[in-house]
């Protein structure tokens, strides 16, 4: 059988029209229960009309039931008519991030142990972040600037990665991804940019560079501890400008009081109000001031204001075996020393008053 004059034979029976008619093909086959609109200028109406009695379905009822054709002008105004998403204006615009803490770790001479304080300040406010908390969150960071000698990598026992050399290989401004890679993460969660191990030059960063390393660090860490190279560079201006406050570690000797007033005025120069913190390192604090550390205080400009007692033997044991003196003797003098900065730290930024005042000459 013609499978086209069954179709058609179908079309016909399904709109009602006389069996006997189904093989005329005059009606175009259509699909079943679709209404279609007759195109009246292409066919004859005689092609959509029947005898009365026999086919109700004329063409003005046939048209009748057909859905109105839409025009391309009703298109274009339902489109325009369709409601806008609208944004729920609940959430945020754009995200700032917040900005974190920079302190400054600078020394009178070397072996002092500006160094070592650097590492365990970090760590113990590292670890009271933790526990206030209740999870390591990994929001202090410590960077060894000292390209050339730098080893607080070595405090921690945290090998190098190459970090540091690829940032100083990197374009002259690396984003915060590059600076989070460049990372080490220490199992209590402080991250550390640690000294390469291969000493490069200072001249590997420029302003440009740092700067966008030290906002990096910062957008993305409550607190960011840096120790300082031992050389006066211009690309120490980005640090001094963002930094909340210097600590100046050094000794009571003659030659160390006076270098240590001889950088302080050089970086201070151009940022007066940068808050300075004097820190006396190998020696315990006084019930009572004398006249040698009154005059030191003269000399410096500042007031002494931490002490960190002589602890050769304990360092030295820290030293070797890759862990801080806050976690290998949390209960000797020094360690709780570290303790009592941090706290005077806390308090400073609480009331939001700088820390040290500086002393009238």
């Amino acid at each position: 059988m013609n499978v086209t004059y069954v179709f058609r034979a179908t079309n016909r029976l399904a709109r009602g029209l006389p069996e006997a008619q189904a093989n005329d093909g005059a009606i175009p086959s259509q699909p079943l229960n679709v209404a279609v609109t007759p195109d009246v200028s292409s066919a004859s109406a005689a092609q959509f009309s029947a005898p009365a009695a026999t086919t109700p379905t004329t063409l003005t009822n046939f048209a009748k039931d057909a859905p109105e054709p839409v025009s391309s002008d009703a298109r274009v105004a339902a489109k325009i008519s369709t409601p806008a998403i609208t944004v729920s204006t609940s959430l945020p615009t754009k995200y700032v991030p917040t900005e974190g803490r920079v302190i400054l770790i600078a020394k009178a001479r070397g072996g002092i142990g500006a160094t070592t304080l650097a590492v365990n300040l970090a760590l113990e406010m590292q670890m009271q972040a933790a526990k206030r908390h209740g999870a390591v969150g990994g929001r202090v960071a410590l960077v060894d600037l000292d390209v050339q000698l730098g080893n607080a990598g070595s405090f921690l026992d945290l090998a190098d990665r190459g970090g540091m050399l690829a940032l100083a290989n990197l374009g002259p401004e690396p984003d915060a991804q590059a600076v989070r890679h460049a990372m080490v993460r220490h199992p209590s969660g402080l991250s550390v940019l640690a000294a390469p191990a291969i000493a490069i030059p200072f001249q590997a960063f420029d302003v440009r560079r740092i700067a966008a390393m030290v906002d990096a660090l910062a957008a993305e860490n409550d607190v960011v501890i840096i120790d300082l190279p031992p050389a006066l560079i211009d690309w120490l201006e980005p640090l001094l400008a963002r930094a909340e406050r210097l600590l100046m570690i050094t000794d009571l000797a003659v030659p160390s009081v006076v270098r240590a007033r001889r950088i302080i005025t050089l970086l201070t120069e151009d940022h007066p109000k940068l808050s300075v913190e004097i820190v006396v390192s190998l020696e315990k604090r006084p019930f009572r001031l004398g006249a040698t550390h009154r005059d030191a205080e003269v000399a410096l400009g500042y007031p002494l204001r931490h002490w960190l007692p002589n602890e050769a033997k304990l360092a030295r044991q820290a030293l070797d075996r890759g862990e801080p003196l806050v976690q290998l003797a949390p209960r000797c003098g020094w360690s709780k020393a570290v303790r009592a900065i941090v706290a005077d730290l806390q308090v400073s930024t609480r009331t939001g008053t700088g820390a040290t005042a500086r002393k009238d000459q």
